[in-house]
């Protein structure tokens, strides 16, 4: 474990190169320790699934990143809670948790989620023998919550600059977009520990109930002192990932969908009919019926 632990603080302080080359540092690292033959990260993002893979000895050229519908089996995988060794035998593909969807085979699988994120890493190791399920030690959980973690991080690290969350001063710059340019602009970011857990509640809660902080912070079963406090330490504030997900949610509202400007606003979670207009005026410079009139009623 002292030299897992040692690898890991080197990876984690000596970055080196760009996101392709640190995401198969950390690849290549937990391919070691265990023994894999393949590596796999997913990540959640806009209701997809981006899925990053290497095989074992292959360099960074070979990571491999694919765009996958999410659904239920990666549902299933993300809901986990800790890391995880699963078996999965070419007798055993209708079992929920088979993990035939990694695309890996028959092997065990050592699966570590980020609880109540949208990520888990995965590790996929040939075994011609039935070990049992839930059999790892304390030292692999953790050098495998540790390697998914730094993972996670990294991702986060890496976003683009349009998926950084953007202050409440407006998201978009001056001047008419395309409505393509728009729906990048509003795309949520990848946010990881509280700030994605805030997020994920704040989508949950559109059009069914309150945005509110203190409700958000309720049902994540914190104190509103204490969930502001953990999302200044990330740099992040309540209105600036609310904001951030009240835009993202009334592009669609106003192209694809039928409802009136006050449905909208309700929907989002505003006082009302005018506060959601300002809010949207300072997102993108034009009122909410003037988007729509541009861009599904002029289309």
């Amino acid at each position: 474990m002292t030299a897992r632990m040692r690898v890991l603080l080197r990876l984690l302080s000596s970055p080196v190169g760009g996101f392709h080359a640190q995401l198969w540092s950390y690849f290549a690292a937990g391919s070691a320790m265990f023994n894999a033959r393949q590596a796999i990260f997913y990540h959640r993002s806009l209701g997809r699934c981006l899925r990053y893979s290497l095989i074992s000895g292959q360099g960074p050229e070979a990571l491999d990143v694919t765009e996958e519908a999410f659904d239920a089996q990666h549902q299933a995988l993300l809901c986990l809670t800790e890391p995880q060794l699963l078996n999965n035998s070419r007798e055993s593909y209708d079992n929920p948790l088979s993990l035939a969807y990694t695309h890996a085979g028959a092997g065990q699988y050592l699966l570590s989620p980020l609880p109540n994120t949208s990520a888990a890493l995965v590790f996929v190791v040939d075994s011609h023998e039935d070990c049992g399920e839930n059999q790892l030690s304390p030292e692999d959980k953790e050098t495998l919550a540790l390697l998914a973690e730094g993972v996670a991080r990294m991702v986060h690290l890496h976003a683009s600059p349009e998926k950084i969350l953007r202050t409440q001063e407006g998201f978009a710059v001056s001047g008419i977009h395309s409505l393509a340019e728009y729906i990048e602009i509003a795309s949520l970011p990848a946010v990881f520990g509280i700030p994605g857990r805030v997020m994920d509640v704040l989508q949950r809660r559109v059009g069914q109930s309150s945005m509110s902080i203190d409700e958000v912070a309720s049902e994540l079963s914190i104190s509103k002192r204490t969930l502001q406090r953990r999302l200044q330490q990330a740099d992040i504030n309540f209105a600036m990932l609310r904001d951030q997900v009240r835009f993202h949610y009334s592009i669609g509202y106003l192209v694809d969908q039928n409802l009136s400007i006050d449905q909208i606003s309700t929907a989002l979670d505003f006082s009302d009919r005018t506060s959601f207009t300002n809010a949207f005026k300072r997102w993108t410079g034009l009122s909410p019926s003037t988007f729509r009139k541009l861009f599904r009623d002029y289309a």
